[in-house]
């Protein structure tokens, strides 16, 4: 295992990030490649705490980078190995000479993978699969493999067809173009250039690709010699959930990267108000940090950023974990994940908005950081699960799952995480009895309960992060010398969730009203107790002071 040192001096190497002799500016593939050649042709995520740090170094630094480093490593790699991949084809995206990439969404079914249109029909004649769209909204959109010049290979998510019959959503590796262009059958049209996290976008058709029966990702199905399919999973449904599970890897990278971020601009706003003067009509001269309003978004975002952070781990060390068996994760399993997902992003665009807000003019700039950082957050609020699907798929399963158990009001012991539980069961009692009609669930009944189901989500979500907080915070592995400040960031972070909800707090008679009135200045007086530790914040943001770049104005 490579230090974090280690690792942060590879990221500080100016030709790490050297520019591109044909754009001038830095190339996200060949900074994949120096890192590869520094650490070694092996896939990293059989080691995870070495590509946990890698990639969070990676989006602090570069968010594009981050963007490059996880589809490779976890999209393309991981998903390789947990499916099946020839070791052939690991060992070459593991070097470097193929270059990752993920093909999984479609440009007309949205951000939903339960409907794949891409077709592999399986040629007897030759045992191959010729992948085909069938139409422009069947195309492979967006995809990072725009740029010319570099080897891609992707994970490509299709509907296989066997003699002419339908065995669900299954994937692919699919060579899409070498240094010389596409290769045959793939059609690549770049797209324009975003504003926000700014890579190669392209959309991809499939005119009669051919793929070897090796680079079938086929889990432990077969089709024999006679043209008989197999599978060990029970029917085509059963199969496309597998595939779709491959959105774990992208969950267990995307929330390190955003908790990283998160943290990288709050320590940055830290430095720029601990340096930054003011001139006020009362005080007169003072530092920007000694202003309460200050001290209430930084100390907001630092609450924030930690909480995105806590989460984040959880979700990568449960998202990675590769079962040598072939079987897929649990679908309760995959619900808690992603909905984690959900939570850090949430948690790590809110750090992001406020630091951005107290660093004042200069967080409206590139080069210092925000922007980058906000163009990674808002990108994942769509990418890797569009998170009101996310919350909306995750309200349906609860109601629908027979084990699911709402909170009772006795069932934890924190008084933070038990207010939550009594707004999620109740939330859960109303859209469960909403859905219950006479005539039988239907989409119009359904479609009346989105909101609502939302914030069933929500709901969720919340109380499943005050938990986790509370027990980082507050248990064994909470250093000592820092429990005091802890407990002030875990009750600020829970105030901050009950003030966006005081009028339903009210209205179920959870709260009184002097509670609610209260609740400005409670989070007032923790913001400053915990801007006095200000040194204690930076160190628990754990940011490399090496790439945290200043601000001006």
């Amino acid at each position: 295992m490579t230090s974090t040192l280690d690792l942060t001096a590879l990221f500080t190497d100016p030709a790490l990030v050297a520019p591109d002799p044909d754009t001038g500016e830095p190339s996200p593939y060949a900074a994949l490649r120096r890192l590869t050649d520094r650490l070694g042709d092996r896939p990293l995520l059989t080691d995870p705490d070495t590509l946990r740090t890698v990639l969070e170094l990676a989006a602090v630094t570069d968010p594009r980078l981050f963007h490059t480093l996880f589809l490779h490593h976890c999209m393309a790699i991981g998903n390789a190995i947990d499916q099946g991949a020839a070791d052939a084809d690991v060992a070459a995206l593991a070097s470097g000479r193929w270059i990752g990439a993920a093909l999984m969404t479609e440009a007309g079914r949205g951000n939903s993978s339960s409907g794949i249109r891409t077709e592999a029909e399986y040629d007897s004649a030759t045992g191959e699969f010729v992948l085909h769209t069938p139409d422009a909204d069947a195309a492979k959109h967006p995809v990072n493999v725009g740029r010319g010049g570099v080897a891609r290979m992707g994970v490509v998510s299709a509907r296989l067809r066997v003699g002419g019959v339908d065995r669900g959503t299954n994937l692919f590796l699919v060579a899409l173009r070498d240094e010389h262009g596409p290769c045959p059958g793939v059609v690549i049209e770049p797209r324009p250039r975003t504003a926000l996290l700014p890579v190669d976008y392209a959309t991809v058709r499939f005119a009669g690709a051919r793929v070897p029966y090796a680079r079938w990702l086929r889990d432990g199905a077969e089709i024999t010699a006679a043209g008989t399919h197999h599978d060990p999973l029970d029917g085509p449904g059963t199969r496309s959930r597998r595939s779709v599970s491959m959105s774990r890897f992208a969950w267990g990278a995307v929330t390190a990267g955003l908790g990283a971020v998160a943290r990288a601009a709050v320590v940055r706003a830290l430095a720029h108000a601990r340096g930054r003067r003011t001139l006020d009509r009362l005080a007169g001269e003072c530092a920007a940090l000694d202003h309460l309003n200050q001290q209430r978004l930084l100390c907001t975002a630092t609450a924030a950023a930690l909480a995105a952070t806590v989460v984040a781990h959880r979700t990568t060390a449960d998202s990675w974990r590769l079962a040598p068996d072939g079987d897929g994760p649990a679908p309760t399993t995959m619900r808690n994940l992603s909905i984690r997902k959900v939570a850090t992003g949430v948690l790590a665009d809110t750090a992001v908005t406020l630091a951005r807000s107290s660093a004042g003019a200069s967080g409206f700039f590139s080069g210092n950081g925000y922007l980058e950082y906000q163009g990674l957050t808002t990108a994942f609020r769509s990418a890797g699960g569009d998170n009101r699907l996310i919350l909306l798929d995750a309200a349906w399963s609860l109601v629908h799952d027979p084990d699911y158990p709402a909170p009772e009001p006795d069932s934890v012991q924190d008084h933070w995480a038990e207010l939550f539980g009594h707004r999620e069961r109740l939330l859960y009692t109303e859209l469960e009895q909403g859905l219950d009609t006479p005539d039988g669930l239907t989409f119009a009944t359904w479609n009346r309960h989105t909101e609502l189901a939302q914030r069933l989500g929500e709901a969720h979500a919340a109380r499943l992060t005050a938990e986790a907080l509370h027990e980082q915070w507050h248990g064994p592995a909470a250093p000592p010398a820092h429990r005091t400040v802890l407990a002030d960031l875990y009750q600020l972070s829970c105030l901050e969730e009950v003030a966006a909800h005081d009028g339903w707090y009210l209205a179920h008679d959870l709260l009184s009203a002097s509670e609610v009135l209260a609740l400005p200045g409670r989070i007032d007086d923790v913001c400053r107790r915990l801007i006095t530790h200000v040194d204690v914040l930076v160190e628990l943001l754990d940011i490399p002071a090496q790439l945290v770049r200043g601000t001006a104005g």
